[in-house]
């Protein structure tokens, strides 16, 4: 089975579990046969001046994975430290610069790859709000062959995994699908710079049985176009990762506004996710691993 937990608890946060919290935590994941833990990074918290690391918090999370090959970090490294990006832009822009970027990935690998055996290159950068612009994927591209290149130099055995690619149906100029993306990433050589590539199959408000794949619809079933489009760019052979999944279930009685992500009832969400897991045992071999949010 491929059980895994996705630890952050939003794309703009970095908090981290305190010493106490973390160890009871990966004690109750290890209880739950949890493989792969997926954090964020942020690089602008790690390097806030060109050059100065401050590996503090990081030593202490790394050491709470040394010496248990039962639990698996997976590193999301996402974030511009303000010397390293345009003046005003976003934290989640990327650098002026994809050196500076590289030379920090090489930095972490460096540093960690004798227990880090993947690595995330950004999150979501088919999105404006997690790209802080327009997104492109020549852009991306830039800046994930120069980490590909930098990761491999320092840890040769890695697994460099890109972006995971939010699901949308938007054709531009702010949010792009993930079909188009992954299509515009592949085309201009993207397979060359990723081990593995990446998705959010999200189960929104469709239950685990919807088959429909189509660009125009969001369900579970999404991932398997981005499967379609790895084979029509002859990367077929290439792993495809499930970095978020699940469905969301408004806890109680919820008086808020509706979720824009689609929601179930409690009781469903059980019941789609390991129905979700049955499927995937039974019919997408190629699905190398999920990270239920």
């Amino acid at each position: 089975t491929r059980c895994l937990s996705d630890w952050s608890s939003d794309v703009c946060s970095s908090d981290l579990y305190s010493p106490d919290e973390l160890a009871r935590n990966l004690d109750l994941m290890r209880a739950a046969n949890i493989t792969w833990v997926r954090q964020m990074v942020r690089w602008d918290e790690i390097e806030p001046s060109a050059g100065t690391y401050d590996w503090e918090r990081w030593d202490a999370i790394i050491a709470a994975f040394e010496g248990d090959p039962s639990l698996k970090l997976i590193p999301v490294l996402v974030g511009s430290p303000a010397w390293a990006r345009p003046a005003n832009d976003s934290v989640f822009a990327p650098p002026d610069d994809p050196i500076d970027f590289a030379n920090f990935t090489r930095a972490f690998a460096e540093r960690y790859g004798h227990v880090i055996d993947s690595y995330q290159i950004w999150d979501e950068p088919n999105l404006y709000a997690a790209w802080g612009g327009e997104p492109r994927a020549a852009d991306y591209l830039a800046m994930l062959s120069a980490a590909y290149t930098a990761i491999h130099a320092a840890d040769s055995g890695a697994a460099v995994i890109a972006a995971a690619l939010a699901p949308t149906t938007e054709q531009g100029p702010e949010n792009i699908s993930d079909w188009q993306y992954l299509d515009d990433l592949l085309a201009l050589g993207g397979a060359r710079f990723m081990d593995a590539d990446a998705s959010k199959p999200y189960g929104f408000d469709s239950p685990t049985e919807d088959r429909t794949v189509s660009e125009n619809a969001l369900n579970c079933s999404r991932i398997s176009g981005l499967r379609e489009i790895l084979e029509t760019h002859h990367a077929g052979q290439m792993p495809l990762w499930a970095s978020k999944w699940g469905w969301n279930a408004l806890q109680g009685e919820w008086q808020g506004a509706e979720s824009i992500w689609g929601q179930v009832s409690p009781q469903q969400q059980v019941e789609y996710t390991l129905a979700a897991l049955d499927r995937v045992e039974r019919e997408w071999p190629w699905l190398s691993s999920m990270i239920l949010y």
